[in-house]
């Protein structure tokens, strides 16, 4: 047992003698994990429809050691965390957990080992509690058989909500929860399986920096404690600060392995994309722009508890941003103006026009589109193929032939815009969820590029997303502020918002509690603001 462990009481140290039971309450087994907790993938190929995604990678979790994989999206990433995870089966390789090789690996099989993967995509149980999805696989049970010690879920699941800085009730349903709480919630389910490797997709890319450092402080104590971790960031400060070994993939190919102090940020991002890489400057539109007219006008507008009395607009050429700490209403305050929620109170208009009645589909005919932060559950579709996924804002625009949706102009149409925005796919009839995180969200923006709005709402633009496509979604927006679109973006990174906005509203608690513009858009401000800084 580890020194972490010994010197904790049991007040502080959740019970872990959990049973594992199925859906049907059936005992599993229990969830001990083997003693040595040394994970290896040795020489793993895998292809999706006939197009390679990795081709002989291997890479090794060590014990109290934070192992991170990076590279561009498509890279084959995440696709190695999910065969090591038992989701995927490699084409070609071998695992071994201790020494024990693992063949034909499953999800169960992994987490019966001792193994859990973070995914970059919550995949809780809506209409269960937070509590109940924490316990999943998990349940534990009172003396007498098959009863569920509720008491002891509750109890429990509160000490694990705050080890990885979750601040809720432990009733809630988990259809409530924001995009970042439901990504804590899965690190905490890690933590209810005691299990001894933990991998990391993308897990702070919904969070503030406040959560990430709260789960890299548990992250070390984990690594303290023994365990293997991986970790995958397209944030390469995040890597360089809580890394021990760093792994390049490119075109899904291992092509750098190195200790964090043996490689440099400019050869890390050289050996991920092939190429260095320079520095973004900030654009600046005020000078050459006259036409400054008002295009969206927000007035009044509250959705209570979440937020009240939000009032803004934004003018034609200009990219505005909203800032503000999880929970601080920027996501709900976007969903009303779309029509995703109901206002008690308030106005939207949309070029001197109200725009009443709204939902969705006359936001998007009226010229208003909305990229969510939570593509998984409000973006893609993602049993369906590319195409339609890319079309499918603008199917009553589509082509027809004999009153039907000709599919080859569909397509034709789906393969411009998803070129215009560089989406990586073997196909068009690839399905939307074989391709990563980055591609997906590149599918989105082409989709409401199809749309032609005259407003642009973009949630978390670059949740997800590499360097260099960062860069290319950057360019994206300014092109479409400097053809004449209006862009709100919402973002959780400060210096995000400083590289891209004319002007940043910083939302606390939801209000608007300040607007900074111009020269005065810098981090250290908005940093300042959101904390509740301009208050009084």
């Amino acid at each position: 047992m580890s020194q972490a462990h010994r010197h904790r009481t049991p007040a502080d140290q959740p019970d872990t003698s959990t049973i594992t039971v199925d859906a049907y309450g059936e005992r599993l087994m229990s969830t001990s994990p083997p003693a040595s907790t040394r994970y290896v993938a040795s020489h793993v190929s895998k292809a999706f429809n006939g197009a390679p995604v990795l081709h002989d990678v291997s890479a090794v979790l060590e014990p109290g050691e934070v192992h991170s994989l990076v590279g561009e999206n498509g890279a084959g990433k995440s696709t190695l965390f999910k065969i090591m995870s038992g989701l995927y089966r490699p084409d070609a390789g071998e695992l071994a957990l201790g020494g024990e090789r693992l063949a034909d690996l499953t999800p169960r099989g992994a987490l019966q080992k001792g193994v859990y993967l973070v995914p970059q995509e919550p995949t809780l149980m809506a209409h269960l509690s937070a509590a109940e999805n924490l316990y999943v696989g998990a349940l534990p049970h009172r003396r007498m058989p098959f009863i569920v010690d509720w008491s002891r879920i509750h109890r429990e699941a509160a000490t694990y909500f705050e080890r990885v800085g979750l601040d809720i009730d432990v009733e809630t349903p988990a259809r409530q929860l924001s995009i970042a709480q439901q990504q804590l919630l899965e690190c905490a389910r890690a933590l209810v399986h005691n299990c001894r490797v933990i991998m990391f997709d993308e897990p702070t890319s919904p969070l503030t920096s406040h959560e990430t450092e709260i789960l890299f402080d548990l992250m070390r104590v984990l690594r303290g404690e023994g365990l293997a971790l991986g970790f995958i960031s397209h944030r390469l400060d995040e890597v360089f600060e809580v890394s021990d070994h760093l792994t390049v993939l490119r075109d899904g190919r291992m092509v750098a392995s190195a200790g964090r102090d043996e490689i440099t940020r400019d050869q890390l991002v050289t050996a991920m994309i092939g190429r260095p890489i320079g520095v973004r400057t900030r654009v600046r539109r005020t000078s050459d722009v006259t036409d400054r007219r008002e295009v969206l006008k927000v007035e009044g507008l509250s959705s209570r508890p979440t937020f009240e009395d939000v009032s803004f607009v934004l003018t034609k050429h200009e990219v505005a941003g909203l800032a503000g700490l999880v929970g601080s209403g920027r996501t709900e305050i976007a969903e009303t103006i779309f029509g995703l929620r109901k206002a008690d109170h308030g106005e939207v208009w949309l070029d001197g026009e109200p725009l009443e009645h709204r939902t969705p589909r006359r936001c998007i005919d009226a010229g208003l589109v909305y990229l969510p932060e939570d593509r998984g559950r409000n973006g893609i579709f993602s049993d369906v193929d590319l195409a339609r996924n890319v079309t499918a804002g603008i199917v009553p625009r589509l082509p027809l032939r004999w009153h039907l949706i000709s599919t080859a102009r569909e397509e034709a149409v789906a393969r411009d815009s998803a070129a215009r925005t560089s989406v990586r796919a073997a196909s068009l009839g690839a399905s939307i969820s074989t391709l990563s995180g980055g591609n997906q969200q590149r599918a989105m923006f082409s989709r409401w590029l199809l749309a032609e709005p005259r407003v642009a709402i973009f949630d978390e633009p670059t949740r997800g997303v590499d360097i260099g496509a960062k860069d290319d979604i950057y360019d994206i927006i300014s092109d479409l502020a400097t053809s004449g679109l209006a862009c709100l973006i919402i973002s959780s990174d400060l210096e995000e918002l400083a590289l891209t906005c004319d002007r940043v509203l910083v939302i606390y608690e939801g209000r608007i509690v300040g607007e900074v513009r111009d020269e005065d858009v810098t981090t250290a401000r908005l940093g300042e603001l959101v904390v509740g800084g301009g208050r009084g």
